[in-house]
């Protein structure tokens, strides 16, 4: 081709040039200098030229791609975004156990109702139960009638009378905080459940750390001293009911999930029977610790190393419950120890630097209050010391004892209780909700005043437990120390301690290549010799001591005959027949505790022997 042939490619060339700038961006249109390329053109090959022409078109359509998604897929209206009708999808049986997944959830700030608008588009799956006695409860807490969800229906031909439509996008947790001034109620009904939901919702730990999600706090409470940690969890500002209730826009969330998880909860408060550890705890020290961990890394507090932990951590209350003679427990635990005593108190410290001080401690001490629920953060092996006013049964107050009790948690938990009268100082002048007890007429009062242990009761304005939980005390010393010992010789045992944490406990398989066949000794008499495999995920367990447990059963009978043995092959003659079938079992147990799932039954027969 000639340089003049080459020149003549002009026309052609500016069309596809410009065509393709003019694809680019939809805003704007880039002209490109034509009379530069042709100039360069007089000096180029025709393989120089083309060169020049793929690269040139390869870098604009990077741009353009670069561009378009920057500025994203063109935005709807607000309201085109619902026209499409709300959908809602379910898992569980009842409101104590369900939850559920939005897209399309609104909230009504003139009604304070969410809204389901139904359209063409809309699923319901998993509705069922709905008003029995509400769809979801809102808080960790179960079946508590204050903390039910529902939702008004409406056609989404009634979107019309919505003059206002803010879209929150994105993902939101929509909930209710149970006591957010309490901080055993942040930590137990509020931020576990939480971490556990999301990550159910993200099917990861990672995820928690990127996730643009955001919290929906819907139970009508100011927002709080302990709000910050809340704002660990979402990378929006929260956002609370009464922010949807000043604004006129009807808020609708496109996906939002409804509820808290209720897996890592251990404790009930009393509403219906007195208070204790739940029915079927699930929890363990692996959620337990991955929690922790997550909250530490969020605060930016640097994980410990165990063998730091040379300090004892004594709570210090400074408005009640006190401890009056403190100067003389801190001295006393100090000299009986040799270890340095570290106070902490709500009003000295902020809760990270409470948690980051616990965290590298040998022992926590504290008054019954909910302070106590930092020894989650306590490391392995640690103590916690418990101290129970005049009349007050620790047996019937044991959220704390039930938590360092989790499985796994290797933590050593003690109680003191008061049991000297003299040692007490109640305050029966205070306001009701503070131990007071004058509002009550003098008979009530003085059987109160009498009374050597609160009765268990419900929650929760019971007048004796309150007027007794908010005494303060004169410590023993010495059968407070007595009890400090026992404590710290009870850990080095539990540290001793070899047995395997039942939430590490890795099952082996099954067994392989199960076989039989019929052997006839010298005597005459017949036998099954069996022989199989190990399950091939056993070299991966460490394991100790590995047996086999054997079930022989005749057909048609339903007794059967178990061996357990060490080895995988072994004549079974005793109790065995000729002309007979059998069927029979095995499976695999670790260490003598561990046990896996039995093998596909073989049939065995001696017919014919």
């Amino acid at each position: 081709m000639t340089l003049l042939n080459r020149v003549r490619l002009q026309p052609l060339t500016r069309l596809k040039l410009e065509g393709a700038v003019k694809t680019c961006s939809i805003n704007t249109v880039v002209m490109l200098n034509l009379d530069m390329i042709l100039k360069v053109t007089w000096v180029m090959t025709t393989v120089g030229f083309a060169v020049l022409l793929s690269d040139y078109l390869r870098l604009r359509q990077q741009e353009c791609r670069n561009t378009t998604d920057a500025e994203g897929p063109p935005k709807l209206p607000d309201r085109d975004y619902v026209q499409q009708g709300s959908s809602v999808w379910c898992w569980g049986d009842n409101n104590t156990d369900r939850m559920c997944k939005f897209s399309n959830l609104c909230f009504s700030p003139q009604h304070q109702h969410f809204v389901f608008f139904h359209g063409e588009q809309t699923m319901t799956h998993g509705i069922h139960n709905r008003f029995q006695p509400a769809l979801v409860d809102l808080s960790s807490v179960p079946d508590h009638n204050t903390q039910y969800f529902q939702y008004v229906d409406l056609p989404v031909s009634a979107l019309r009378e919505f003059k206002k439509v803010k879209i929150y996008p994105r993902t939101s947790l929509i909930f209710n905080r149970f006591n957010p001034d309490n901080l055993m109620h942040v930590f137990h009904d509020d931020l576990l459940p939480i971490y556990s939901t999301l990550r159910q919702i993200t099917a990861s730990d990672l995820d928690l750390f990127n996730l643009n999600t955001r919290l929906v706090v819907m139970e009508g409470w100011r927002p709080g001293e302990f709000v910050d940690l809340y704002q660990m969890f979402s990378t929006e500002d929260l956002v609370f009911k009464q922010d949807l209730v000043n604004s006129e826009e009807l808020a609708c969330f496109t996906n939002a999930h409804v509820g808290l998880s209720k897996a890592t909860t251990w404790y009930q408060y009393g509403f219906k029977v007195p208070q204790g550890p739940k029915d079927n705890i699930t929890v363990t020290a692996r959620e337990i610790t991955q929690f922790t961990d997550f909250v530490c890394t969020r605060l930016g507090i640097e994980k410990t190393d165990n063998t730091e932990s040379k300090y004892i951590v004594l709570f210090s209350r400074r408005l009640n419950r006190l401890i009056v003679n403190e100067v003389d427990v801190t001295i006393a635990l100090a000299r009986e120890f040799d270890m340095r005593v570290v106070t902490l108190s709500m009003e000295s410290h902020t809760v990270p630097q409470q948690i980051a001080v616990i965290r590298k401690a040998s022992m926590l001490v504290g008054v019954h209050g909910s302070f106590l629920t930092l020894a989650m953060f306590l490391p392995p092996g640690a103590v916690v010391v418990e101290l129970f006013p005049y009349a007050v049964n620790p047996e019937h107050y044991e959220p704390y004892k039930t938590l360092a009790n989790l499985p796994g948690m290797k933590l050593t938990y003690t109680a003191w209780r008061n049991t000297e009268q003299q040692n007490t100082i109640p305050h029966p002048d205070n306001p009701w909700d503070l131990g007071g007890i004058a509002h009550l007429d003098p008979a009530k009062q003085d059987a109160i005043l009498r009374s050597k242990e609160v009765p268990r009761h419900l929650c929760c304005r019971n007048p004796e437990w309150l007027f007794r939980i908010y005494q303060d005390t004169v410590v023993d010393i010495p059968s407070f120390l007595k009890t400090v010992h026992t404590a710290f010789e009870d850990a080095e045992t539990n540290k001793q301690s070899t047995c395997q944490d039942e939430f590490k406990k890795m099952y082996p398989g099954q067994v392989v290549d199960l076989t039989c066949q019929t052997v006839q000794s010298s005597d005459g008499h017949v036998g099954l010799q069996l022989s199989w495999q190990p399950p091939w995920n056993l070299p991966y367990l460490d394991a100790k001591d590995t047996k086999y447990e054997v079930w022989i059963q005749e057909q048609g009978k339903a007794s059967y005959m178990p061996w357990i043995l060490p080895f995988t092959s072994h004549v079974f003659s005793e109790r065995i027949g000729a002309g007979l079938d059998y069927n029979v079992w095995v499976r695999c147990i670790v260490d003598d505790t561990v046990v896996g799932p039995f093998a596909d039954a073989v049939q065995c027969s001696t017919k014919g022997s």
